[in-house]
């Protein structure tokens, strides 16, 4: 099933309540992003600069035969954000306040990559 960015950030917001922002980055860079209306930040740059980490992330992985890299999990003092390949080359990435619990994050994500395609235009 094909889905826009606010399709999945609904579906999980149901189910992950701390969710803030989810951002679909096409294999060209094109980018959308859905949030929540009390959390702001630059989507832009945040885009641009999270895409290329997981490139090298992916890269890494291949050549250091660990195999393809599917998920990439990044824990600050304010957020935890779960980066995951739908598809060959897209990525969405889920940002969600610091409390959310790891687990069912993950387990509800792919979830979701089992459920939905989409495409950044």
């Amino acid at each position: 099933m094909q889905a826009s960015v606010g399709q999945l950030f609904n579906s999980l917001r149901d189910k992950v309540t701390e969710l803030k922002a989810a951002i679909l980055i096409g294999a060209g860079g094109a980018f959308k992003v859905h949030s929540s209306s009390d959390f702001s930040f630059d989507a832009e740059a945040f885009a641009a600069e999270y895409a290329t980490l997981f490139r090298i992330a992916r890269r890494t992985a291949e050549d250091t035969a660990m195999g393809d890299a599917l998920e990439q999990i990044l824990i600050s003092d304010k957020a935890i954000l779960v980066a995951r390949r739908f598809g060959s080359d897209d990525v969405a990435i889920f940002v969600c306040g610091a409390d959310q619990h790891l687990g069912r994050l993950r387990y509800e994500i792919r979830r979701l990559s089992e459920q939905f395609t989409f495409c950044v235009v």
